[in-house]
C-alpha cells in the first residue's frame, strides 16, 4: 500500500515527507490510518543519533488512528475502531507477566531496532529499499502506521482522535474507560491534555 511519511536520513537531517510503501498486516498485526501524533525528545534523540535505530527510518510513538485492516488471529480490534498506539513489548518476561510493560526485557529490541521482531524484516520500503519501520512498535510520523495488536489501545467513541497524540501518556487511561473520560481539551491556544480536575 502506498503511504507518505516523514524520514529522516541522516544525523540531525529533517524530517521529510516520501511517498513510500507499507505492508499488509501480518498475523497479530493491526494497520491504522494515522489521525493525530506527537513529537517527542525521543524522535530528536535518535535523529540525533543518541539511539542507533537504523536510518533511514520513520519515527514517531505517540499515534492514534482508525484501523483499516487486522492480520490473522487479531481479535482485540477490527477495522473501524478507533485506537491510540503506545510502545511494544514481548508480554512474556517477567517485567510483563506483573503489568510492568514500560520494563520489558527486550523493550530496546521491541522499540529501537526498527524492525519486526519476529522476523527482522521492516514494513516500509522507499522504491524497494528498506526503511526502517515498527519504531516503538508503530512508526507514526506517516499516513499509517503497523502496530502490534498488543500496542493497540481502543478508545471510546467520545474521545477525539486528534487529539490523543500523547498516546504514551494515555494509554493506562484507555485501558480504564472511567479515566478516559477525564481528559478534556485545554483552551484553543493550547492542544496540551489534562485530567479534568473539576470533579
Amino acid at each position: 500500500m502506498e503511504i507518505e511519511g516523514a524520514v529522516v536520513r541522516e544525523e540531525s537531517g529533517p524530517f521529510e515527507i516520501e511517498t513510500l510503501t507499507i505492508d499488509d498486516p501480518q498475523p497479530g498485526e493491526v494497520l491504522a490510518r494515522i489521525v493525530g501524533v506527537g513529537l517527542c525528545h525521543t524522535d530528536i534523540a535518535v535523529r540525533e543519533r543518541y539511539y542507533p535505530t537504523p536510518l533511514p527510518a520513520v519515527l514517531g510513538h505517540e499515534g492514534s488512528g482508525v484501523v483499516e485492516a487486522v492480520g490473522e488471529g487479531v481479535t482485540k480490534v477490527e477495522s473501524g475502531d478507533r485506537v491510540v498506539l503506545t510502545f511494544d513489548y514481548d508480554g512474556s518476561c517477567r517485567n510483563c507477566r506483573k503489568g510492568d510493560m514500560a520494563y520489558c526485557d527486550d523493550f530496546f529490541e521491541h522499540n529501537f531496532a526498527g524492525r519486526r521482531v519476529s522476523d527482522g524484516s521492516t514494513p516500509i520500503h522507499n522504491d524497494g529499499n528498506e526503511v526502517s519501520g515498527m519504531f516503538f512498535g508503530q512508526s507514526s510520523f506517516a499516513t499509517h502506521s503497523l502496530a502490534n495488536e498488543r500496542n493497540v489501545v481502543p478508545v471510546e467513541e467520545d474521545v477525539p482522535l486528534e487529539l490523543q497524540d500523547r498516546s504514551a501518556a494515555v494509554s493506562r487511561r484507555a485501558r480504564e474507560p472511567s479515566l478516559t473520560r477525564s481528559i478534556r481539551k485545554q483552551p484553543p491556544r493550547s492542544s496540551c491534555l489534562e485530567p479534568d480536575r473539576s470533579g
